[in-house]
């Protein structure tokens, strides 16, 4: 039996309905998709400098291992200006965390300077290394060296010894930044939460050329003219000297990038040195 022509009408409007919230949907679907492609690509709204030779990528989140901020240290052993630069980090990150050497708590203050030695930095468990260029820097590798923080994730890689020989590949984490930040491959290169990253030794680290912990009247590292772990640090310790103000400032601005990411949860955060660096950086 046909139906009747009220049903009919009934029957066209509601399938008319039901396209029309189709496509609804469909168009709702689509605008949502593409808001979280647009999401995904988009690029950070700039790239500028902070000071020190540090960079910031404003816009870009911190990146984080579980609940710590990501830090890491890529050189190679020779280098003059990594040896530099390691020192800096070490004493910045001082302020987050432990540094143990057999289990003892050390600072950059309490590291036995007679710990070192003339061989490649891999070669030993000592504390101090002279590099290929004759200066003499922290070794990071050190088999009973740790680092722990409640607020900070910390690795490094030295991807080259004295020789020129590989030793150590950085992580696929590492090699991502290295491609995006520093596709030339040079070093020290440093990256703090990946939206912060320092080519080269910082600003405050190196006079005329030089990096500060060589003699100042040389324009390079050579084996004669390296100073030693404990002039480096009694330097360091002595008010106005110049690797007391270039290490300090350097130290400085790694806790106020640090602090910035973490949203100022560690005590030193507060300091006056790190909140005056930290008014510098650009909020996203």
């Amino acid at each position: 039996m046909a139906e009747s022509p009220e049903k009919q009408i009934s029957g066209g409007y509601k399938l008319k309905l039901m396209h029309l919230i189709y496509a609804v949907v469909a168009m709702v679907a689509v605008i949502a998709i593409t808001v979280l492609i647009a999401a995904f690509s988009a690029s950070p709204v700039q790239n500028t400098s902070v000071g020190n030779g540090w960079h910031q990528v404003v816009g870009l989140q911190p990146f984080t291992v579980g609940n710590q901020l990501y830090v890491t240290f890529i050189g190679i052993e020779s280098c003059q200006f990594c040896a530099a630069e390691r020192y800096a980090i070490f004493d910045a990150l001082s302020n987050f965390g432990n540094w143990t050497y057999y289990g003892k708590m050390v600072s950059l203050n309490t590291l036995p300077v007679e710990n070192l030695t003339t061989g490649a930095e891999s070669a030993s468990d000592a504390i101090f290394y002279k590099a290929g260029e004759g200066d003499w820097t922290l070794n990071f590798l050190a088999t009973h060296l740790s680092y722990t923080s409640d607020y900070i994730d910390f690795s490094s890689a030295e991807t080259l010894n004295n020789g020129g020989s590989a030793l150590q590949s950085p992580s696929a984490i590492q090699s991502s930044y290295l491609n995006k930040y520093d596709p030339a491959g040079s070093v020290p290169f440093t990256i703090i939460g990946g939206n912060f990253y320092e080519v080269g030794a910082a600003d405050s680290l190196v006079s005329t050329g030089t990096p500060i912990i060589c003699f100042q009247n040389v324009t390079k590292c050579t084996p004669s003219t390296g100073y030693m772990p404990d002039y480096i640090i009694s330097q360091f310790n002595l008010t106005g000297s110049a690797i007391n103000l270039g290490m300090t400032e350097e130290a400085d601005y790694i806790s106020a990038l640090i602090c910035f990411d973490i949203n100022n949860a560690a005590p030193v955060c507060s300091s006056s040195a790190v909140s005056s660096l930290e008014s510098n950086i650009v909020k996203s």
